[in-house]
This record gives structure tokens, sequence and C-alpha cells, in this order.
């Protein structure tokens, strides 16, 4: 119930308005593992964040932790990847800078943050979108959220209010936030984007993997996928291997 009043409550405030961004300069852009630190105002402005306030104060800072390829090209636009573990470790997974390199995607993460309550979290996910776009040229056809353990929950909830900032999701080794009897009022646009469960060998997990699956489909979400991972465990991150079979999956849809 208080997840419920929480997505009621955003859903009643008006979506984010990014400020149109200045031409990125090809020969400043950064690439790399980099640490930036910023708030709320810098990214949407004072009186948009403002609007934010009672989750987020306009002047808290944001650490964040990003990955861009060496081979980022404006030409090109690469993909974001927002990148939400449990109690948000910044460090990347093993061989997952590759993938982003090969599938042409920026990640960013929160760096060391701990754990945030469920509708903070939920909405720098959302911020951190509009923090690379003002950075880089980025292709808003693919903008991914990849979520782990109690990170699933915030991940779906900000699938569910901003289907229009996201194009797809991939669960690992959780249980999103589902509905019960309500569908989302968002249903329809929530139907455009792809949805992926990767799921462990453990029967918890696994179990309720499929419950929620079978929720999406339900609901008439036709873009889902089930992925059951025989060497994955329970909050922990997805091998090289996977992750690229993650993306494509999601580019597939």
């Amino acid at each position: 119930m208080f997840y419920r009043y929480i997505i009621i409550l955003l859903l009643l405030t008006p979506l984010f308005i990014f400020p149109a961004k200045a031409q990125v300069n090809a020969y400043a852009a950064q690439t790399g593992k980099l640490e930036f630190s910023t708030s709320s105002a810098e990214i949407i402005g004072e009186d948009a964040a403002k609007r934010f306030s009672k989750t987020l104060a306009k002047d808290d800072k944001i650490k964040w932790s990003i990955f861009v390829p060496d081979n980022y090209d404006p030409a090109k636009p690469p993909g974001i990847v927002v990148h939400m573990t449990q109690r948000n470790l910044a460090k990347t997974p093993i061989g997952w800078n590759t993938v982003l390199k090969e599938q042409n995607l920026i990640m960013v993460a929160l760096n060391k943050t701990g754990q945030l309550k469920l509708d903070k979290e939920m909405l720098i996910a959302v911020l951190s979108t509009a923090f690379i776009q003002d950075k880089y040229e980025i292709n808003r056809e693919r903008v991914y959220i990849v979520a782990s353990a109690d990170s699933c929950y915030p991940a779906s909830v900000a699938m569910e209010i901003y289907p229009d900032v996201f194009n797809g999701a991939v669960y690992s080794t959780c249980e999103p936030f589902n509905w019960r009897n309500n569908t989302p009022l968002t249903i329809e646009q929530m139907k455009d984007n792809s949805y992926l469960f990767v799921s462990s060998n453990e029967k918890n997990i696994r179990g309720a993997m499929r419950r929620s699956y079978q929720k999406y489909k339900d609901a008439g979400l036709t873009k889902v996928e089930y992925l059951r991972v025989q060497k994955l465990f329970y909050g922990r991150q997805m091998d090289r291997r996977t992750f690229k079979k993650s993306i494509s999956i999601l580019d597939n849809l």
C-alpha cells in the first residue's frame, strides 16, 4: 500500500521538462571511468527541482560513477544503462566495460551512496538520464535500467511512472514491484518498452520472477522475456556473457 501511495503521488506530479542542452563538443567529451558530484537543481534547473524537493532536496549532492567507452562517437550516439545495485555500489562488474563498448552504451550508477528510500532512488535514476544527456549525444531509443536485488523495486517503479524516459529494463535475481488488482495508469505507454527477467536457479527467486514475468504478460505487455541462468545467485551481478545477452534481448524485443 505504501508503494502504491508513492506511485500515485508521483504520477500526479508533472513530468520533467528537461532544458535543451547545448551542442556537445566531440573533442571535449570525456571517456573512461568518471566520477561526478551534482544536484538536482544543477541537472534540471531550480524551478523543476523544487517540484520534487520533498523527495530530494534541490541542493543535495548526488555522486555519480560513469563509464564512457573510448570509442564514443557523437555521430553514432550510444544508449544509456542506468545500473542500479543493492546499496548502490559503484564498482563495475568484471567484463561489463567490454560489453558497453561493443554494444555502444554509456553506463551511469550511484557512487557508494548506500541504501536509499524507494522514491528517492527512483527519482535519482530518472535524473541520471538527464545528467548524461546534458554531456553526451544519446540514442534516446536505448535508455535502459539494469537492476538487481532490492534495487528492482525503485527500478520497476521508474519504469511505471516514467515509461517515456526509459525504453527497457533488466530485473536480475529479484521481484520487481507489481500491481495487485489495478493495472498501472501508464500501462499503454509501458507496452512500448521491453522487460527482461533474469532468474537465478534458487527456488524462491525462480518462483518470484516467474510470477512477475507472468503478471506483466497478463497485463498485456508483449515485449517481455524470461531468462534463467544456472550460475547466478541472488544479489550477484550478471557475468559478461549474460549481460551482453540481456542487452541484445532488450534491443530486439
